[in-house]
């Protein structure tokens, strides 16, 4: 059984994992600040970056400094139960 569990986030940060994890999905690599304020419909890359923050403390993305479009979503492994 699986009995890590990620700290639970808000909304808005759900809507910005789940954008992440769309991309992905359809892409096949990653995304970056400024794809994800847009589709917030934020007018600065700032805000979106305190929600990619506070995911990335809590195991939700994982991001490369200094790369563009590298920001990915971690998936939580299951254990088939």
């Amino acid at each position: 059984m699986n009995t890590t569990t990620r700290p639970p986030i808000t909304q808005r940060q759900r809507a910005v994992y789940d954008f992440i994890c769309k991309r992905y999905a359809e892409t096949g690599s990653g995304v970056g600040v400024r794809e994800i304020s847009e589709s917030m419909g934020a007018v600065s890359p700032g805000a979106s970056y305190c929600h990619l923050k506070y995911l990335e403390q809590r195991g939700y993305v994982r991001r490369t400094p200094g790369r563009a479009n590298s920001i990915l979503p971690i998936v939580e492994a299951t254990d088939g139960d």
